[in-house]
């Protein structure tokens, strides 16, 4: 399981370790003080809560993260939990963040709030990936002339697509970048357990 520090062989990966269940969604107590849980465990609130979040690109950065996650997550358990990660877990709403990773970019309404409501409850928010950083390669047609949009433009109405593709650091304040596409492995590492 996720938050066990136990392995049952050598060969034994992060992601056949979670095996992404309805029954094992994390949940919410409704109580004053919102203990969160995962399987009936509840949460060590000392530890650091951990989002990660992906909006329009190929969630590539998200894919190698695991692969990071394989090498480093049991140790990083021990001061971390790791609530929200599309990859693995359906959607859960939670109040607060100490550490959100995003990746990808802003292309409609939509995500833009959602990014905007996630970094007012998060305290640290690092963009993760190049496209994350530079818009680069969805941002292309941010550079079209005015014919080209046009005959874009039913496409973007169609899909209330913002009439520019937006980077995160455009939308909120960003605290920390690693580029790369996928990520650099060390520079996330260094940067992660910097506020870890």
């Amino acid at each position: 399981m996720l938050f066990s520090k136990k392995k049952k062989n050598k060969s034994s990966t992060f992601l056949q370790s979670i095996k992404p269940s309805r029954k094992n969604n994390f949940h919410t107590h409704s109580s004053s003080q919102q203990v969160t849980e995962y399987s009936g465990k509840v949460l060590d609130k000392k530890k650091k809560q951990v989002g990660v979040f992906s909006y329009s690109c190929d969630e590539g950065c998200s894919i190698y993260l695991t692969e990071i996650f394989n090498t480093k997550l049991i140790g990083w358990l021990e001061k971390m939990d790791l609530i929200y990660f599309l990859s693995i877990k359906d959607h859960h709403e939670v109040k607060h963040y100490d550490i959100a990773i995003v990746e990808g970019v802003i292309t409609n309404k939509k995500d833009k709030l959602e990014l905007e409501k996630l970094r007012a409850k998060t305290d640290i928010l690092i963009a993760m990936g190049t496209c994350t950083i530079t818009g680069v390669p969805s941002a292309q047609r941010n550079d079209f002339n005015e014919e080209q949009m046009a005959q874009i433009q039913d496409h973007l109405d169609k899909f209330d697509y913002l009439p520019k593709v937006l980077t995160v650091p455009e939308v909120v304040k960003v605290d920390a970048e690693v580029m790369g596409c996928p990520i650099s492995e060390k520079k996330f590492i260094e940067i992660f357990e910097k506020y870890l």
